[in-house]
């Protein structure tokens, strides 16, 4: 098949979410699979398009803007995987301090010419893509308009969500900004409490939704900000598909950016072994207590905790249980990501000041740092309810750290809890909202660390699982084939529940 994926983010140009890692990793699968697949996605001012080798095409794409014609450049390129890469350029649109994850009213011009201009990119191709993938409400409303288009109307759409809590609300007046007639003003439209939503219209359109999970399905029909009753009414169009991770990218045998490479079978030997691989995880423990000012020792608890601070991130949560975790024999690292906010980070700086031996703040981390964090823990907390793949549970697997976490969402798929004996299980999983079943969580897995032939068993154990894309990738290569047979029974322009009923 030939599959343009289509998203706001793409790592490692310009992730902001796991929804750009997964924008980066499923293509890269699918392309192993012998599909032909390309990527488009914004050009951000803050990518330098010669140090990522992407050439400037001749070709600009023509959209109008608030009454005026704009010409967007065209960068294309190609990734280790194969698969082809395509930006679109405007830095008024694509500022280098904006990202996908920005939601204002201003955003509405961003997202409307991003959708248009994809829809002429499409149509000036040689051939019609089998399928076009949507990822993220920012890119919702292309099914709309792909419907609108006599040329497109036919080629099967899907639609995979991340985030149902974050995605943009405009004003009706907004329409025609994308470009979208005034007809699809209605409930099964793109109408969303007054309120023109993109990922409603895409959920009423596409013909087929994905979530990064079956659990995260299965909520999303439970509570989904109101939209709920939209994705209940999709019925079987709605599926939760499992996400992996880039196997190539998170490795802790061949990460570049770790003070030692180990595998699972060198964690199961004893630490104090010089040679043996779990000696160089303890190297990597070693080099980041040392990189963070905290004592060096093998015998506590390294605990880091990774992610956006942002509000309902769960960081906030975790800052408020500090204080009592902090009196436990444990050293806890806050790696925050760029996007975390000031006053929740600078509740972990005053615990710092006060806690110096016990906690370390990396604010606005890089990609390395992420890394090495993950490569020197033992237990990696994740606080975010809203990790709706589990991804960042699937790297803790791969560097022999054992995920904290709530189960919701991919966690629920990703993670089994452990048993007091840890003779099973991948994690340590809390159920109730609040600080008191995290808090109870971590010190579960502080407890199996105080347990160590049975802890590097459990390391062991976790480094095998298989989280790459593969199998994920078959399933969504069925998706699109059964999207492919529905759409050739379909008038085109009709709906997926006309044509079902």
């Amino acid at each position: 098949m030939d599959i343009l994926v289509v998203t706001a983010e793409i790592a490692p140009y310009s992730r902001a979410t796991s929804a750009g890692e997964a924008a980066a990793a499923l293509p890269k699968a699918l392309r192993g699979l012998g599909h032909k697949v390309t990527v488009l996605s914004p050009l951000w001012a803050s990518i330098d398009p010669a140090s990522k080798h992407l050439a400037r095409r001749l070709v600009k794409i023509e959209v109008e803007i608030d009454g005026q014609k704009r010409a967007l450049p065209l960068f294309e390129g190609r990734s280790s995987g194969g698969v082809d890469l395509a930006f679109l350029a405007e830095e008024t649109l694509f500022p280098r301090n904006a990202s996908a994850t920005d939601t204002g009213a201003d955003t509405a011009a961003r997202w409307g010419a991003f959708t248009r201009a994809t829809i002429e990119l499409m149509k000036r191709r040689d051939a019609l893509p089998d399928v076009v993938h949507c990822f993220g409400w920012q890119t919702a409303m292309l099914p709309v308009l792909m419907r609108e288009d006599p040329a497109l109307a036919a080629i099967p759409t899907v639609l995979t969500m991340h985030d149902l809590a974050s995605h943009g609300r405009y004003d009706r007046a907004q329409l025609a900004t994308f470009g979208v007639p005034d007809k699809w003003w209605r409930i099964d439209g793109v109408e969303f409490y007054g309120k023109l939503s993109p990922l409603k219209a895409g959920i009423q359109t596409a013909s087929r939704i994905t979530t990064p999970s079956p659990t995260s399905a299965r909520e999303a029909t439970e509570s989904a900000g109101g939209l709920e009753g939209a994705l209940r009414a999709r019925g079987r169009a709605l599926a939760g598909i499992l996400e992996g991770v880039d196997v190539s990218v998170w490795n802790a045998a061949t990460d570049p950016w770790l003070e030692a490479r180990f595998d699972a079978m060198d964690v199961a030997g004893s630490p104090t072994e010089k040679g043996k691989g779990a000696y160089g995880k303890q190297r990597c423990k070693s080099a980041m207590q040392k990189e963070l000012g905290l004592p060096v020792r093998g015998d506590v608890a390294l605990v880091s905790a990774i992610g956006v601070a942002a509000a309902g991130s769960g960081f906030d949560v975790l800052a408020e249980i500090g204080p009592r975790l902090l009196r436990n024999d444990v050293q806890l690292v806050v790696v925050t990501e760029p996007g975390s906010d000031p006053a929740i980070v600078s509740r972990f700086v005053a615990l710092a000041q006060r806690w110096s031996d016990r906690i370390a703040v990396r604010h606005d981390a890089d990609q390395g740092t992420v890394h090495r964090a993950l490569g020197a823990s033992d237990l990696v907390i994740v606080p975010s309810p809203s990790d709706a793949g589990g991804a960042r549970a699937m790297h803790a697997h791969r560097y022999g750290a054992l995920p904290i976490a709530r189960r919701t969402g991919g966690i629920a798929d990703a993670v089994v809890d452990c048993d007091a004996r840890l003779g099973s299980g991948s994690g340590f999983l809390w159920d109730e909202e609040g600080g008191e079943p995290m808090l109870a969580a971590i010190q579960r897995g502080l407890a199996a660390f105080t347990q160590p032939a049975a802890f590097r068993a459990l390391q062991h154990r976790v480094m095998t699982i298989d989280h790459s894309w593969d199998r994920s990738a078959r399933l969504y290569e069925r998706l699109y084939r059964a999207a492919r047979g529905q759409a050739s029974r379909e008038e085109p322009g009709s709906t997926a529940s006309e044509a079902r009923t």
